[in-house]
């Protein structure tokens, strides 16, 4: 309801000094205790039940509604539209009260507070009352009682409590008319406030024990009243209906002399105060009568002396008017105006901005694509001459050497593989970067898988390190997942713990978390002795190239990305990665993966060879090699295990070859002058389906898979090739 203050705010400032606490709390920064000396002001204005007080009570209650939007302190906001609704329940304007209930609800929603929560339910269980909806009204009040004794303060459950114990009284159930009138006096009691609703709570426990026909508690809480009579003198609605309850009590012990006696000092007493009601109700509108005819004669008076005046100065307002009017206009015009050049300023800005946004995009892209291919191209490079590297310790191990040479030998050997695993993690790193990788779902033992990375991962970084390892005996025989990953994951992890500790202990451990259906929940843990990490360390341990320390980096070596991967790794699986560390105490890392339980099958080879019968020496290789050097030791190791073995210099030669001669299968390098590998697999399958070609490349698989899939590719072998996998891979081609 939106009252009009203004027609009284001159007689507030000469009368009640509104103006000077209004000019306190603007002058001072407006504060919730600022905004309750507001409302202090409004509760002493509205207790001195004058038509002034009431108009400065509500002036005081609205100030405290607008302040409040200034402070964050929602507890008072409810309080002040709890004022708000005690005021319009007086005039029984419903629909602001539940507006403001609407509000109240909102509010504590937001902070979740129980207390306030109940004694909302109490504000609605008065509203549905007073609506006449006593059902709704209960309900509310059960809610409330129940919300108030668990979460409230003691002086809530009162009027809760007080209005429960009345609600019974009128469907005549007594004992919880008494429960909850006790409880109410027992707050009263402990609080000392509400000192008023003692003499209603007494007389609600004795009318409830006369019912009960408990007539000694009744006359005990009979004389209670009366020893408080100074409480009650002179009101005659409440003494009227103590004289009736007595008269109840006689009636009921059979005193119908006294019961009577009582019944018509309980008559008297309620004519006389409807009597009183009445003439004061008839003095208020004799009154408010005298006081209407009043203002409407001097509303005719008024009305005159402007008639007059109007027409004295209608033209010149009239002429004031259109002045106004148009000066009016002509100001909208301006703003108008000058809001169309802004928004057309802001829009030619914004154009440009996004048309900058677009160009740095397209360049952003431009860098990554330029990026994939550099990576590519360097890769590829570098893995063509770790090829051969690779290639000619091979060969050289077939050889006779002394003891000094076959240590040189490996030293060979563990360089060129320090320098494709990290070949490697910058390439798998790329990729999933471009969210390129691709998870493979295949049979494996992980058993057995874990064991052989323990024992190889010890061979290489021993530190003189005891191993301990505890495999659940529970984990199923075999799963189904990315082996490759699985692998990448727990070597990253073991090869720091081995790295980082010396002379110390490496604790490794996989255990079974679920088993459900056909899918299993693995945990795995590595924990180590070590020199453990800082919580600085620990923060950055999962960014790309970081090692802690230049020291750290000096003393231990590695290329900081392994943990990098991994985490993007378990993230692809939907997994994550727990790193516990403390300086000088070593490293915990935890994780989980989720495998699928295979069924029982009976594996077969994927590929049935090319239908020719030839035994092992009559196995004829085409080698499709552009560097010479590679060829050569490529040629050389095939040549080792008894295979025929024929080369090409680039894809245009090998279809000429495969034209003229017939071939077991054919290893294809793809980055080739003349015609690429993709081109010659291309040409070659269109007259002779059947042949294997296999793909031997430093490009990436995963980024040119569909490339590989398209031309029929059968597998790829990455350079630098693993001789062992180079046999494994020809005589499953050629089906021996």
């Amino acid at each position: 309801m939106k009252l009009k203050v203004l027609p009284y705010s001159m007689y507030f400032l000469i009368h009640f000094g509104i103006a000077s606490l209004t000019a306190q709390v603007v002058d001072k920064e407006v504060s919730s205790d600022s905004i309750r000396e507001v409302l202090e002001e409004s509760s002493k204005s509205f207790s001195t039940q004058t038509k002034e007080g009431k108009e400065k009570g509500i002036y005081f209650l609205e100030l405290a509604e607008k302040l409040i939007k200034k402070v964050n302190d929602p507890l008072l906001e409810i309080h002040i539209n709890r004022e708000k609704m005690d005021f319009f329940l007086g005039t029984r304007d419903t629909i602001r009260v539940e507006e403001y209930l609407g509000k109240n609800l909102k509010i504590i929603k937001q902070i979740d507070n129980k207390r306030q929560l109940g004694l909302y339910y109490e504000d609605l269980g008065v509203h549905k009352s007073m609506q006449g909806k006593k059902e709704e009204g209960y309900q509310a009040y059960l809610i409330a009682e129940q919300l108030l004794r668990k979460y409230g303060k003691t002086k809530d459950v009162i009027d809760i409590n007080y209005n429960l114990s009345s609600r019974y009284m009128k469907v005549n159930r007594w004992n919880e008319a008494i429960e909850h009138a006790l409880k109410s006096a027992n707050a009263i009691r402990k609080t000392g406030v509400k000192q008023d609703r003692r003499k209603n709570l007494n007389l609600f426990l004795a009318k409830s024990y006369i019912n009960l026909k408990e007539f000694e508690k009744a006359e005990r809480y009979f004389d209670t009243i009366e020893k408080e009579k100074s409480t009650y003198s002179g009101d005659l609605y409440f003494e009227g209906r103590l004289y009736s309850n007595k008269g109840l009590y006689y009636e009921k012990i059979g005193d119908y002399k006294n019961a009577a006696l009582f019944y018509s000092q309980s008559f008297n007493n309620l004519l006389e105060y409807h009597g009183q009601r009445t003439r004061e109700v008839s003095t208020t509108l004799a009154l408010s009568n005298q006081l209407n005819l009043k203002e409407e004669e001097n509303k005719r008076i008024k009305l005159e002396n402007d008639l007059k005046a109007e027409q004295l100065g209608n033209r010149g307002y009239i002429i004031l008017l259109s002045v106004i009017i148009i000066l009016g206009l002509i100001l909208m015009s301006i703003i108008q105006y000058r809001i169309s050049l802004y928004k057309t300023k802001i829009n030619r800005l914004l154009q440009k901005n996004y048309e900058k946004l677009v160009e740095a995009n397209q360049k952003v892209d431009e860098a990554l694509e330029a990026k994939s291919e550099f990576l590519d191209s360097v890769t590829h490079e570098l893995l063509t001459p770790l090829n051969t590297i690779k290639g000619t310790t091979f060969l050289l191990q077939k050889e006779e050497l002394t003891s000094h040479q076959v240590n040189q030998i490996k030293l060979i050997n563990l360089s060129s593989d320090y320098l494709l695993n990290l070949i490697a993690d910058v390439i798998h790193l790329n990729d999933l970067e471009k969210g390129k990788l691709e998870l493979k779902n295949e049979k494996f033992d992980l058993r057995e898988l874990l064991n052989n990375l323990i024992d190889s991962s010890v061979l290489m970084k021993d530190n003189n390190n005891k191993i301990h390892r505890k495999i659940d005996s529970d984990i199923p025989g075999h799963l189904k997942g990315d082996v490759l990953r699985v692998s990448q994951i727990f070597l990253n992890i073991l090869d720091n713990a081995l790295k980082f500790t010396r002379n110390g202990a490496i604790y490794i451990e996989a255990s079974l978390v679920s088993k459900i259906d056909n899918k299993a929940e693995i945990e795995f843990s590595v924990r180590d002795t070590g020199i453990g990490m800082s919580e600085k360390q620990i923060s950055k341990a999962f960014e790309a190239f970081h090692q802690g320390s230049v020291k750290i980096n000096r003393k231990y070596g590695g290329t900081g990305l392994g943990l990098s991967i991994v985490k993007k790794i378990l993230k692809l699986q939907g997994s994550d990665i727990v790193l516990k560390s403390k300086p000088g105490k070593g490293t915990l890392v935890l994780f989980t993966m989720k495998f699928d339980i295979p069924e029982q099958l009976i594996e077969k080879n994927t590929f049935s060879g090319n239908g020719y019968d030839e035994s092992l020496e009559g196995i004829n290789v085409l080698l499709v090699e552009d560097n010479k050097v590679n060829q050569l030791i490529t040629e050389k190791i095939i040549s080792n295990y008894g295979f025929y073995c024929d080369s090409a210099n680039d894809g245009k030669e090998a279809v000429d070859m495969v034209k003229k001669n017939k071939y077991s299968m054919i290893l294809m390098d793809i980055m080739m002058p003349k015609m690429d590998g993709f081109e010659a697999t291309k040409y070659i399958k269109q007259f002779d389906k059947g042949i294997p070609i296999v793909a031997l490349t430093a490009i990436s698989e995963k980024l040119n898979r569909e490339k590989f899939n398209e031309v029929g590719i059968y597998t790829v072998l990455n350079k630098p090739v693993d001789p062992e996998l180079l046999y494994e891979t020809i005589m499953v081609c050629c089906d021996k």
